[in-house]
């Protein structure tokens, strides 16, 4: 599995950060009173907890990937059904696997980005 660098994940909570700031004016001003009031990384943080759940159209009792701390323990747990985190965690492992930040605001164009899909057969050769 890649591990993001911690490069990596400073540019995904910059793009987190512009992300919520496109979201609406309302979320714009959010962020930049946060920005202001709180450490840098901890605002960038809630950037990415907000962006991941509007770009997974998340519900408001759902994990985002960014909350999941133990990906595999999360996992063997298997799926409760209501709080997402087995999903959260399923995506995350997904994500680290392709060197994809925890913080990346959209995991799913990121993945689709990274994701090649597979090659077709070769053709046969011809008949000699």
């Amino acid at each position: 599995m890649t591990r993001p660098t911690a490069l990596t994940d400073r540019e995904a909570l910059v793009r987190a950060i512009a992300t919520v700031r496109q979201m609406g004016p309302a979320d714009c001003k959010q962020i930049d009173e946060k920005l202001k009031e709180e450490p840098w990384r901890e605002a960038a943080e809630f950037a990415a907890y907000s962006a991941q759940c509007h770009t997974l159209r998340l519900k408001p009792w759902q994990s985002p990937p960014c909350w999941i701390e133990d990906v595999e323990g999360t996992i063997a747990k298997g799926n409760d059904g209501i709080s997402g985190n087995y999903v959260a965690a399923l995506l995350l492992k997904r994500m680290l696997g392709h060197g994809i930040s925890k913080y990346e605001p959209d995991p799913i164009s990121a993945l689709e980005r990274t994701e090649t899909p597979p090659m077709p057969p070769e053709p046969a050769p011809p008949p000699v």
